[in-house]
């Protein structure tokens, strides 16, 4: 087994956010509900501004703190499906693509996902740098979801 890192820890942060922009770029072709596709639009968007951050956060790493092979394993484990698994054809018989609030309920179960991924980075690095990292991707994380959960509130009204 190969040994996980904080660099690649980083580059899936990258790497999930690459995801949810290819998940909402190809589900707004398939979408015919123009609300959906303008929501699925706005989700593209946030998750590209998210990759370009993270990015941006990974370029400041250049060291890596290799973690113990039980650390690796778990959270190799959890990268292996971390958010959007099953990709566009689980999405779409979870949720559909022309019903806003079933795209919401979506989007915030990735969020949801990506936080549990990046709270175990957090706790298992042992690089104050990488924590510090984590911690503001995470802040950034739980903003997004309070959006996501807003809007699903008005969604419902």
């Amino acid at each position: 087994m190969r040994v996980f890192n904080d660099l690649e820890g980083l580059k899936i942060a990258v790497e999930i956010e690459k995801r949810g922009v290819e998940i909402y770029r190809h589900a707004q072709r398939i979408c015919t509900a123009a609300r959906a596709r303008e929501l699925l639009a706005r989700l593209e968007a946030d998750e590209r501004r998210h990759q370009d951050e993270f990015l941006t956060l990974l370029q400041g790493k250049e060291e890596a703190s290799e973690y113990s092979l039980e650390q690796s394993a778990y959270l190799s484990a959890m990268a292996a499906d971390v958010v959007f698994s099953g990709g566009l054809v689980e999405m779409g018989k979870q949720t559909g693509f022309d019903s806003p609030e079933a795209i919401l309920r979506c989007a915030i179960q990735a969020e949801k996902d990506s936080l549990l991924f990046y709270g175990a980075i957090l706790e298992e690095s042992p690089d104050p740098a990488t924590r510090a990292v984590f911690s503001e991707i995470i802040r950034q994380e739980r903003g997004h979801l309070e959006v996501l959960i807003q809007m699903m509130e008005e969604e419902k009204k």
